[in-house]
């Protein structure tokens, strides 16, 4: 015979390498393979889409809502700040108002600062599609001053004396215990 092919029973002989093969046996690996491609596919989609959602449209998603939050964190700590200021002719005030602010927002802590020459509260965030500046509703003449950092406990502290109402944003726990115990720092004897 001259075939490249020399039958031998049911094997042959490959001619480039000379080992024994069968024609069941090539068959028996296509399946495998078959199943391997469509493995290989689908891993590949499952990549492509990942990296599209975290690439693209996730952080544009935290970016909108971290700039919402923002928006409502500085209208609702202007709100306390201006309920805070009395709204008729006192010759004494003493007030302090707790103000809860967010640890972060979009994952960073941030400051909200009050301007001083028209009262206005500026919130500063490291992103700059996060923040905002609100003007505030007070009774003239008054001062506010101060900030307020989003990793700390944060009051309104408003001060009246003579006809003059000073407002400062200051950060901490009250002097007076006004917030309640201190948060415990796990260092506490026990009785």
């Amino acid at each position: 015979m001259s075939r490249s092919r020399q039958l031998s029973g049911p094997r042959w002989r490959r001619p480039s390498t000379g080992v024994l093969s069968s024609d069941s046996g090539d068959r028996a690996l296509s399946p495998v393979v078959g199943k391997t491609l469509e493995l290989g596919v689908g891993v590949l989609l499952v990549a492509l889409l990942t990296a599209t959602f975290f690439g693209g449209i996730a952080p544009d998603y935290r970016t909108s809502v971290g700039a919402e939050l923002g928006d409502r964190t500085l209208a609702a700590a202007a709100d306390r700040t201006e309920a805070a200021v009395p709204t008729g002719d006192y010759p004494q005030v003493d007030r302090t108002v707790t103000v809860r602010l967010p640890a972060t927002i979009r994952g960073d802590p941030f400051r909200i600062v009050a301007e001083g020459g028209t009262p206005e509260m500026v919130l500063v965030h490291p992103d700059r599609a996060v923040g905002g500046r609100l003007r505030l509703d007070i009774p003239a003449p008054v001062t506010v001053r101060g900030s307020w950092r989003s990793t700390s406990p944060s009051r309104v502290v408003v001060d009246a004396a003579d006809g003059t109402v000073s407002v400062r944003l200051l950060d901490g726990p009250s002097d007076d215990g006004a917030d309640g115990p201190a948060p415990p720092t796990g260092q506490e004897e026990s009785a």
